[in-house]
């Protein structure tokens, strides 16, 4: 007799290895974490930052992280949400700064970022000036709009997104 594999709903955050099934926001929840674990492997202590718009095409992202509150909260991953693309891309912007000031409490910090076509276009300023400054050592910022609109840490991809930074 073929005994069946243990499954539960929390395999899509929580399973190391193995197959899993999870829709594509919850693959974006899960990346963060994936990250965070990367990184942990790699002997770097960095936390997450998460911001963007609720109005994005992403509308059911920020409900999946809320959920995922206390998982992301137990692996140094904040979500903030802006009031709109402009403050989000601001904050994740910031959240690059930390080995600016004396006291930092991690090595980096990765950041996500997301919105709408037309906030891209009015947060182009933020997106510049992110990329021109670049990303902390140990800090990763990437952004998404929409479905399939994504990159991580190389300057801008295409009219869809900007990442906000560059990186490791």
């Amino acid at each position: 007799m073929v005994e069946l594999a243990r499954v539960s709903l929390e395999d899509k955050y929580s399973l190391q290895s193995g197959r899993i099934y999870l829709t594509g926001i919850q693959a974006l929840v899960r990346l963060p974490l994936m990250q965070r674990a990367r990184d942990r492997a790699a002997g770097l202590n960095t936390a997450g930052f998460i911001s963007g718009y609720r109005g994005s095409p992403l509308g059911t992202y920020d409900s999946a992280l809320w959920q995922a509150k206390a998982l992301l909260e137990h692996n140094d991953i904040r979500f903030q949400p802006g009031l709109n693309e402009d403050l989000a891309a601001t904050a994740v912007w910031g959240s690059q700064q930390v080995g600016l000031f004396p006291g930092a409490t991690v090595d980096g910090v990765f950041g996500i970022w997301y919105g709408k076509g037309p906030g891209v276009d009015r947060s182009l300023d933020v997106l510049r000036h992110a990329n021109w400054a670049g990303t902390a050592p140990n800090g990763v910022s990437g952004s998404g709009t929409g479905v399939g609109g994504s990159a991580t840490g190389n300057g801008p991809s295409g009219s869809d997104g900007g990442a906000v930074g560059g990186g490791r």
